[in-house]
């Protein structure tokens, strides 16, 4: 069923409730959001209007929530349409309730993990790509199809998912300017720049094919902490490259695919007086990395195909979070490393370190919100950060300003470098019912 069908197949099951409830609520708001980039090469670089309309139901120990949005992207065509946010699906879409058992069915937002923006345990829902200005520091995520079995005791919490469908992350499509970020037109194959081509990957479809979660969780007075594990699909594609000869001219013909991974993870929240220090890692087998340069031409210009290198990874952070007098004050530090890449063997080095700040503060009983956050690579320094200010004439109507900037570090190394073009200054506007 397309998403348009899904949203109305869903506002309906969520009409049909109605007399059923006890109680019915009706959310939405209206945005509007332009980007116009600090580089003369570039035009304005986002422009969209969206409506996001939430309905709420319950019925006794059921719930009901269905959310459906609407866009229109002047810059980004991929960005615009229709799409069903989230919604809990049982008969109709529902969330069921009895003593500690709790049951979701349907399209949700899931997050696991203690880290803010850096993604660790944090694995079930994809990421949204096709945008990069006026974000929180976590971006855009896309809703997952599937069952959440939660089952809670008095210090003691299981979650256990089942997702039959795949979803992938979301990249940026035809006329986004981060489009040749994620598909470069030509890659280089020794002196030679050769065009490339791309193929559909194949995407996961069987209910075989699903993906599986475990979450435990334990709260206590003097500390949070939850282990996790999840059997899933690798979000972005990886690609396979193979050189195409033809008659007039050679091209590289780029095969997206998708891979089996496994995260097993550990996160922690210690509350030390007016100080949260928060801990979090997980380790992923199954990843898939690029060959370094050098490598991949020598592999296509004997024509050999070039497929990635298969790599385990480990990612650790710990992070800390203070709230003295109306500030809140964050720091995260981050370490990502692929240890059989030691000696070499991939694109990307074995080590990369980085740094987040961040720091917010209400002002004037709270209707003007100031806050910045930004990512440090503490290898290439490269940098990635946000500057805003927000104010809110009223409950419902509000105004913002900020900028995003990224640089590229030493030599343009960082993996901010290809964004650097795109630093800008960015309004937006917020309408809540």
């Amino acid at each position: 069923m397309n998403p348009v069908k899904k949203g109305i197949a869903g506002a309906l099951l969520s009409a049909a409730l109605f007399p059923l409830a006890a109680q019915a609520e009706l959310h939405g708001s209206l945005e509007t959001f332009h980007a116009f980039p600090f580089s003369r090469d570039l035009d304005l670089t986002d422009s969209r209007t969206a409506f996001t309309g939430e309905i709420a139901v319950y019925a006794g120990e059921a719930a009901d929530f269905v959310s459906l949005s609407a866009e229109y992207n002047g810059v980004s065509r991929d960005r615009g349409g229709f799409s069903l946010g989230e919604a809990w699906l049982g008969e109709a879409w529902i969330d069921w309730n009895a003593g500690g058992l709790r049951l979701r069915l349907g399209r949700q937002l899931l997050s696991w993990g203690a880290a803010d923006g850096l993604v660790l345990t944090d694995v079930v829902c994809p990421q949204n790509l096709t945008a990069y200005a006026g974000l929180d520091f976590a971006g855009g995520r896309l809703a997952v199809d599937g069952l959440k079995l939660r089952y809670s005791f008095p210090v003691l919490a299981v979650e256990a998912l089942w997702l039959p469908l795949f979803t992938p992350a979301r990249l940026p499509g035809d006329g986004n300017p981060l489009r040749e970020i994620f598909y470069p037109p030509s890659v280089d194959v020794g002196p030679a720049r050769i065009p490339v081509s791309y193929a559909d990957p194949v995407l996961p479809r069987a209910a075989a094919d699903g993906e599986y979660g475990l979450r435990v969780s334990c709260y206590t007075s003097a500390l949070d902490f939850s282990f996790m594990g999840f059997c899933g699909w690798n979000d972005i594609p990886w690609i396979s490259k193979t050189v195409v000869p033809s008659s007039g001219s050679t091209t590289i013909e780029v095969t997206p695919g998708y891979g089996r991974t496994i995260t097993a993870g550990f996160d922690a929240a210690i509350p030390l007086g007016e100080v949260l220090l928060r801990l979090e890692t997980a380790w992923t087998g199954g990843g898939r990395y690029d060959r370094p340069p050098e490598e991949s031409a020598a592999l296509l210009s004997g024509g050999y195909r070039d497929d990635p290198v298969e790599q385990h990874n480990l990612k650790l952070l710990a992070g800390i979070d203070w709230n003295p007098s109306g500030w809140s004050l964050s720091a995260q530090y981050y370490e990502d490393l692929l240890p059989g890449a030691y000696r070499g063997g991939t694109a990307r080095s074995w080590r990369k370190t980085g740094l987040t700040l961040g720091i917010a503060k209400a002002f004037f009983r709270e209707p003007l919100d100031l806050s910045a956050w930004g990512y440090l690579d503490l290898q290439d320094f490269d940098a990635a950060g946000s500057v805003s200010a927000a104010y809110a004439l009223t409950d419902a109507l509000s105004f913002a300003l900020g900028s995003d900037f990224f640089t590229g570090g030493i030599d343009d190394r960082g993996t901010y470098a290809v964004y650097k073009d795109l630093s800008c200054l960015w309004i937006k506007g917020i309408f809540r019912f």
